[in-house]
């Protein structure tokens, strides 16, 4: 942990950074086939993601990740956290958003592994997705996707499109899959289509 506390201070060529983030493991993925599921699509998820979301493209912005904040940079620009009317969704991208912002630097580093454990019912996994989803709602209708946008160049907007609003899509069209390919079978039409 004082190694990782050092990056703060370590040349980052861009700027000082203002948010660590660290490699995890999910070390429920061998209680069942559902936990080892979960555990290799967060691997694919949050941490082989994070090598090229972080370099080259500075658009780190992923959800539930282990991180350490540099404190004094973000009670003087801006909060961790946004308030919302539900629960706080997605906080920790939102600490993200302000650190970019603000002209913050968000770093990743290997040489630390944190352990992380999850509840892996299906009916977890499946609240995992809507909270991923909704929370990219959330993200679309906030202002600092505005000023995102105008501040990034085309190759970290699209960057930026792909882990947010393009995981959204994704989970959505998947539901339309699952529930149309069984009423296409069952209501007749398959056989109609394919004749």
């Amino acid at each position: 942990m004082r190694n990782l506390l050092e990056e703060f201070n370590a040349d980052h060529r861009l700027r000082p950074p203002t948010i660590l983030g660290v490699h995890e493991h999910i070390f429920t993925g061998s209680i069942s086939s559902l936990g080892w599921f979960m555990s290799n699509q967060e691997t694919n998820f949050e941490t082989i993601g994070q090598r090229a979301l972080t370099t080259p493209l500075k658009v780190h912005f992923q959800y539930g990740h282990l991180d350490a904040f540099d404190r004094i940079f973000h009670i003087i620009n801006s909060d961790k956290s946004k308030a919302s009317h539900e629960i706080n969704l997605s906080q920790d991208i939102f600490a993200r958003f302000n650190s970019i912002l603000r002209q913050g630097n968000i770093t990743h580093h290997e040489y630390i592994l944190v352990g992380k454990g999850h509840d892996v019912g299906l009916n977890k996994i499946s609240l995992f997705e809507a909270k991923v989803t909704c929370s990219n709602g959330k993200q679309i209708l906030s202002k600092d996707i505005y000023h995102l946008g105008h501040r990034f160049n085309f190759f970290h907007v699209l960057s930026y499109y792909f882990t947010t609003v393009g995981s959204m899509m994704v989970v959505i069209v998947i539901h339309i899959f699952l529930y149309g390919k069984p009423y296409i079978s069952l209501s007749g039409l398959e056989s109609a289509i394919t004749k």
